[in-house]
């Protein structure tokens, strides 16, 4: 008999297949694949989670409790941290994570709106990173939320609102920059309003602004149209009353400010100070043609 349960799903799978086989031949790329989903399988079990399907280089689950999500998430990550490269080919994984109504079938199958915007979540992360909903952070123990930070708010497909995403940070990330940031912003004078000026468009931020999101993808706040930029490049939030940008890009994004100093962030934060020039994916020196201005 069909039951419908409120659970939170997983969707993990391998990123840079593609590029896996090209490198290693099929044989070795897919006896690395086949590793990781057994370890991805067994890491869930062990968190009392439960496999539904495997498809292909990817992972689908299901959890009674997000704690028990988020620990099999961050242990998934953690192992294939400490795996060594094959080849000189890092494996990486994305994960994706949500909070809702399901219907299991007879069959043990998974069906609903929760899975479909769980497996979205998960293609929006990069590898190694895993990313969940504003619903499973808060359905997670204070311990485990304060892990999680604001990453963007997303339209995504079938959804009539924008969905706020969060990504899970991982206790072995640069600690000393996260904590010399920490010391910086509790210090930096608090500001009240950023404004942003790009090819004619322009926007105000305030502190009660939500975040807004920069790159080539129609969603964003600010559509810069340039074969240097990613889809989703970068984002900027309000922490502790200071406008920060965060870089979530393959070519990472420049902050030039007006007095020369220049900034190159990838997968980094740094909050915006005085005013200067924000650019994706390329030297502010070479191509000023998607200069974005800012003023603090």
């Amino acid at each position: 008999m069909d039951a419908s349960v409120f659970t939170t799903i997983m969707f993990a799978d391998v990123a840079g297949s593609t590029t896996l086989y090209e490198q290693l031949g099929d044989e070795r790329a897919n006896r690395i694949i086949d590793d990781v989903i057994t370890m991805m399988s067994e890491l869930t079990e062990k968190h009392l989670g439960t496999v539904v399907k495997t498809i292909g280089d990817e992972i689908m689950c299901r959890f009674n409790e997000a704690d028990q999500a988020f620990t099999a998430a961050s242990s998934i990550q953690e192992r294939l941290q400490k795996r060594p490269a094959d080849q000189g080919v890092k494996i990486n994984v994305r994960v994706g994570l949500h909070t809702g109504q399901v219907l299991i079938k007879q069959d043990g199958d998974v069906f609903g709106d929760a899975v479909n915007v769980a497996a979205r979540v998960a293609a929006i992360a990069r590898g190694s990173q895993i990313l969940t909903t504003k619903e499973t952070v808060d359905s997670l123990m204070p311990l485990f939320r304060s892990s999680c930070r604001a990453f963007d708010r997303l339209s995504l497909k079938g959804k009539s609102e924008k969905t706020v995403i969060c990504e899970v940070l991982r206790l072995d990330d640069d600690v000393t920059r996260m904590s010399t940031m920490i010391n910086f912003m509790d210090t930096a004078p608090i500001v009240k309003q950023l404004h942003l000026k790009y090819l004619g468009k322009e926007l105000y931020l305030n502190l009660e602004s939500a975040a807004i999101s920069l790159g080539r993808d129609d969603q964003c706040d600010f559509i810069v149209d340039s074969n240097h930029a990613s889809r989703l490049h970068a984002r900027i939030e309000i922490r502790r009353g200071k406008f920060v940008i965060i870089d979530q890009s393959t070519n990472g994004t420049f902050v030039k400010t007006s007095d020369g100093e220049k900034l190159y962030l990838r997968r980094e934060d740094s909050p915006l100070l005085g005013n200067g020039v924000i650019s994706l994916g390329v030297n502010p020196d070479q191509d000023n043609s998607y200069h974005i201005h800012f003023s603090v």
